[in-house]
């Protein structure tokens, strides 16, 4: 039985999908092409992709010619989002293009341009909007290509990535990151921030909102209602009793008193060099991490090319490759497109789901 047979995707529950073009110069464009003309992939969902038309109409020719039919619908505006949402034809074989305009002039695969990164950043715009405008009885969910930070950052001061703009965008409550992979599933407790700055963000009630929206969504990111989640340490041998360290004894430890009071299977504080063997090992399902790079690390040294990154919080379905722009290989059509390939299926079991 194939993933697509697995997942039961019918006409009656097929969800909406969009996906933005992440940074034009990057290879979002190609992996997206790649995996929506993926049989994996393909009839999965209502595909509408954010981006802009003529480098998506690039990016589709000629490999994928006779898969489907590119269907650009009108430049999108705030006026005009719930309007296109209803133009969106759920016939199978078309790919929408929503293009929120201007139409980029000098964009070239692996030359990242400001011009590029504000397009970018308007396709995310407009995947916002469109996604406030859903229809009835459709489930939905965003998928969002690599951007470059550092090149929206230079038009938007502030910028640190996707989870922090959709949650500014978004509701008032607490979002959580969350990587899911084929071996490993890891949540950073502090995000986009210098390591120096970890330790004075950490608090016991940031940990213990995350544990709990972990903790609420264990079956949508890694399949078990009674998954183990297991939290790890900040400093090394979990501190020692506080001989290098207090965080565990202040922060964590009360973190962890505070979730289990309403939800079960938290185990920790586990030492980092520790808790990653052990679910290698599966005794763990769900790895809580301190900061970025500390559950980063070992998750793409063995899900890189099949890691999903999820957003947790949004009152929407959002997930996005756990891999960035890779300007350095764009245009050469060598990307892997299955970390692309797998965030839209994770996409679609939680959109429907929901």
């Amino acid at each position: 039985m194939n993933r697509k047979e697995r997942m039961r995707i019918y006409p009656r529950n097929k969800p909406r999908v969009f996906i933005t073009m992440g940074d034009p110069s990057g290879i979002g464009p190609e992996v997206i092409m790649k995996s929506v003309a993926s049989p994996a992939v393909n009839g999965l969902a209502v595909f509408v992709i954010v981006a802009d038309t003529g480098v998506m109409e690039r990016a589709s020719r000629p490999a994928y010619a006779g898969k489907f039919k590119v269907h650009p619908l009108r430049k999108a505006d705030s006026r005009s989002l719930k309007r296109i949402n209803s133009e969106i034809s759920p016939e199978g074989g078309i790919i929408h293009i929503v293009d929120p305009g201007p139409s980029l002039k000098d964009v070239k695969p692996g030359r990242p341009t400001d011009e590029g990164s504000g397009k970018a950043l308007e396709c995310l715009a407009a995947a916002v909007g469109l996604m406030r405008h859903p229809p009835e009885d459709m489930p939905g969910a965003m998928v969002t290509a690599p951007v470059s930070k550092e090149g929206i950052a230079r038009i938007c001061p502030g910028f640190t990535g996707h989870t922090e703009y959709l949650h500014e965008a978004g509701p008032a409550k607490p979002v959580t990151m969350v990587m899911i992979g084929e071996t490993l599933c890891v949540v950073p407790v502090t995000r986009h921030i210098p390591l120096k700055d970890v330790a004075s963000r950490l608090t016991a009630d940031l940990l213990a909102e995350t544990l709990v929206q972990v903790s609420e969504n264990r079956l949508l990111i890694c399949g078990k209602k009674d998954a183990i989640i297991g939290v790890c340490a900040l400093n090394p041998h979990c501190g020692e009793g506080g001989s290098i360290g207090r965080e565990e004894i202040d922060i964590i430890v009360p973190a962890i008193e505070k979730a289990r009071d309403s939800c079960g299977g938290i185990k920790g504080p586990i030492s980092a060099d520790v808790i990653f063997y052990k679910a290698m090992k599966k005794e763990i399902d769900i790895v809580v991490s301190m900061y970025h790079d500390q559950c980063l690390a070992p998750f793409k040294m063995v899900d890189f090319n099949r890691g999903v990154n999820m957003t947790l919080g949004l009152g929407y379905v959002r997930t996005s490759p756990g891999h960035g722009t890779a300007f350095d290989i764009a245009g050469k059509g060598i990307a892997d497109p299955g970390s692309m390939e797998r965030a839209i299926e994770v996409a679609v079991r939680a959109a429907t789901q929901a």
